[in-house]
């Protein structure tokens, strides 16, 4: 590579990088870049490089500054502007939360000088801009701003929802930085929240719970305490409005949601879905990884939320890999959604994946050190423990079971029984519809095959594992991620077709992969699709479910046009039971054509 003239001189004058040696694998941009040292350090003369930010001073929830520099000797298109959070930050120890480069300024090139606009969130703490030369040789800090605050650091901000698997219970969480004395105010009309309760715990994670760099190390910063307070009692189907905060800190503005209508057949449901979505700063800042789809996923989904009463995101959630900072911008992004309807959750190889942590894959860096538990704490989800995220819920006619394909599975596993035991218990009769989700795919079209963690060798795994015991108790549709595009099978067992049985409804899963809500899609595909494919699209987008006892809608809604690309349904007749799991080893579906009455489009 061509040595700028400003990393010649400093070459010159001894400057050393502190960059610790990679990791085997890199799978966040921001690993690509040196720690910087300060031009002091390095014994360098900045040449009196100007750095300046618009305004000082910003409000709780954060805002838009402009930042300005000049002066800039052998201005090079290797000049970064870049935040450093918090302000005090030890550019040796701590990377930068997002930059821009120099030359996105069209004078910097010319004159030395430029400005350039960024939108700042409220992360806990002081921030300040820094002008960095070389950041990917030397990484030299060369200038910085002054110190930006916030009005107040203690601001209640990226509430969520969750369901505990009881009914009418609902769990509402939020981030401050300091603990305090956090409470819900909530009640039935809007304006008037005249019932409060307690937060029931308050939790954070610390440096030293994180399994290696970069979330040991230079990714993390302070995440704040994580707030839960759980809503109990709540009457089915009605409206409810809440905030969240502390006294003396400040409240949240008010939002609402709708419950659950009463369990059971009557009942009628929509919901989303989606996976492997991540997330982008509308700044445009290179924040680590700018999955500018999963903007367009995000707003779609907004202006698709009436009626919607339930999201469930089924892996690969925020791509944060290491980097705290990457959280607070995911959180922010799917606030609107997430504090309007419970936010449901399955955990993938890019927040659980680290050599030596208990998880499937023994040798895959895929969550940058952090081994599930920004994650877990972030989301909690009503599952067995922590680092055991497999769960079930009941939600109008739907029984839903989440599981974890990055922890064992395999008969006789703590996992397997868990679903083995939960499928058997469901009550068809009260939730007529079965839908099982987990990370990476049951059935996929990818030509990566061969080594533990390829698409193929676990979906073979999983069928090991499962297939049998999915047709046993009649999983109607598995929703799956991991594979960066939209899939559908048709009713299928052992990679064949499945007739419909006699009565309308499906003898077999239906099987989607729906990892196209933002990250890159994926292009590996075979090429000739076997039999059982419906539908392959490399497409971003999300899913729509509309659910009675006796019909199951769904529809993908793919981002360009927000118009729905696949729309297919399964149906039941009413009162339908399924058969008796103990004939299952006296009846096998054969391997037979489909000739399936699913209504598609």
């Amino acid at each position: 590579m061509k040595a700028s003239v400003f990393s010649i001189l400093l070459a010159g004058l001894g400057a050393v990088s502190s960059r610790a040696e990679p990791l085997p694998e890199q799978h966040n941009p921001l690993e690509a870049f040196k720690n910087s040292v300060w031009e002091k350090n390095a014994g360098f003369s900045a040449y009196n490089i100007s750095i300046s930010v618009s305004r000082t001073q910003l409000p709780a929830e954060g805002g838009w500054v402009d930042v300005s520099w000049s002066n800039v000797p052998y201005p090079g298109s290797d000049d970064l502007i870049a935040l450093y959070v918090p302000a005090d930050a030890n550019p040796r120890e701590t990377s930068f939360a997002k930059y821009q480069w120099a030359i996105a300024s069209q004078k910097h090139l010319a004159h030395g000088s430029g400005s350039l606009r960024f939108r700042l969130l409220n992360m806990r703490s002081e921030v300040r801009f820094a002008f960095i030369r070389d950041p990917k040789e030397w990484s030299v800090v060369a200038a910085v701003t002054d110190i930006i605050r916030f009005e107040n650091l203690n601001a209640p901000l990226q509430g969520h929802l969750a369901l505990t698997g009881i009914p009418g219970e609902m769990l509402v969480q939020w981030t401050t930085r300091d603990i305090g004395k956090p409470v819900v105010k909530f009640g039935t009309e809007a304006g008037r929240l005249d019932q409060v309760l307690e937060a029931y715990e308050s939790v954070t994670y610390s440096r030293e719970e994180m399994c290696g760099p970069p979330a040991s190390t230079v990714g993390y910063t302070h995440p704040g305490m994580m707030h839960r307070a759980l809503l109990r009692g709540l009457q089915p189907d009605c409206r409810y409005f809440y905030q969240y905060g502390d006294e003396d800190f400040g409240f949240s503005s008010e939002a609402s949601v709708v419950t659950a209508p009463p369990t059971g057949p009557e009942a009628s449901i929509k919901l989303l879905a989606i996976a492997d979505m991540g997330q982008a700063d509308i700044d445009g800042s290179n924040e680590a990884m700018q999955y500018w789809p999963s903007r367009y996923t995000t707003n779609l989904m907004q202006r698709d939320m009436e009626g919607r009463r339930l999201l469930l995101h089924l892996g690969d959630i925020s791509y944060a890999r290491g980097y705290t900072t990457q959280w607070d911008v995911f959180m922010d992004q799917i606030e609107p959604l997430a504090r309007s309807m419970p936010y449901m959750t399955a955990i993938g190889n890019h927040e659980r994946d680290w050599p030596g942590s208990g998880d499937r894959f023994p040798s895959m860096y895929d969550s940058g050190g952090e081994c599930g538990v920004p994650t877990e704490r972030r989301f909690k989800m009503p599952g067995p423990a922590e680092d055991k995220p497999w769960y079930s819920f009941d939600y109008g006619p739907i029984h839903f079971t989440i599981y974890s394909t990055e922890h064992h599975f395999h008969h006789g596993s703590e996992q397997h029984e868990f679903m083995r035991a939960d499928l058997a218990n469901v009550n068809r009769s009260h939730t007529p519809w079965l839908v099982v989700g987990g990370h990476r795919p049951f059935y996929i079209d990818s030509t990566s095959v061969g080594k533990p963690d390829s698409d193929q060798t676990v979906a073979d795994d999983l069928r090991t594992a499962f297939e049998d015991l999915f047709l046993q108790h009649s999983v109607d549709l598995t929703l799956h991620g991991h594979h960066h595009s939209y899939q559908r099978t048709c009713p299928v067992f052992e990679s064949s077709c499945q007739e419909d049985s006699a009565d309308g409804s499906a003898a077999a899963p239906v099987h989607l992969v729906i990892g196209h809500a933002g990250a890159t899609t994926s292009p590996n595909l075979l090429p000739e699709q076997p039999q059982y494919w419906h539908r392959v699209d490399l497409v971003h987008g999300f899913l729509r479910i509309d659910a009675n006892a006796t019909c199951m809608s769904v529809e993908m809604v793919e981002d360009l046009h927000g118009e729905a690309m696949d729309i297919f349904s399964l149906q039941k007749p009413q009162g339908w039971l399924p058969r008796d799991p103990g004939m299952y080893h006296h009846w096998r579906p054969g391997s037979r054509a489909t000739t399936t009455q699913m209504t598609t489009t």
